[in-house]
C-alpha cells in the first residue's frame, strides 16, 4: 500500500481508535482494501489490533490503535511533507539504472560494494 494511505490510516486511528468498518467509512475505501492495509501495517508493527470487550454474540470487533512506532511514522511523514523533492527525471532514471545494475551483480553472486571498489581502483590506476 502507499505511504499516503498508511499515513491517513494512522492519522485516523490516532484521533479516535476505530474498527474496520468505521475506518472504511471514514476513509471512503472498500473494506477489502482496508483489511489488506491493516494486515500490512500490523505486520510492520505500525498499528495494534485489540478485541473490543462486549457481551454481544459473534466475533468480537477489532479496535485499531496506533503503536509508538506508528506515531513516529506519522510524525516523520508530516515532517517530510514539507521538504521539496529536488531531483529531475534524469536523476531518477539514473538511479533506476544503477539499481538494475546492482541487481544484476547480486544475481551473479557479486557484492555491488566490492565491484564498486574494484572499479574505483582500476580508474585510479589509469
Amino acid at each position: 500500500m502507499s505511504v499516503e494511505a498508511k499515513a491517513q490510516t494512522l492519522a485516523t486511528v490516532k484521533r479516535d481508535p476505530v474498527g474496520v468498518r468505521e475506518l472504511s467509512r471514514i476513509m471512503k475505501t472498500r473494506t477489502q482494501t482496508i483489511v489488506s492495509l491493516i494486515k500490512e501495517m500490523n505486520a510492520e508493527a505500525l498499528i495494534e489490533l485489540k478485541p473490543e470487550k462486549t457481551h454481544m454474540k459473534g466475533r468480537p470487533k477489532l479496535i485499531i490503535t496506533a503503536t509508538p512506532l506508528g506515531d513516529d511514522y506519522l510524525d516523520t511523514y508530516h515532517r517530510l511533507q514539507g521538504k521539496p523533492l529536488r531531483s529531475s527525471r534524469n536523476d531518477l532514471l539514473k538511479a533506476k539504472r544503477d539499481a538494475e545494475y546492482a541487481d544484476r551483480l547480486v544475481s551473479r553472486g557479486k557484492d555491488p560494494y566490492t565491484a564498486f571498489t574494484e572499479l574505483n581502483t582500476v580508474v585510479r590506476d589509469i
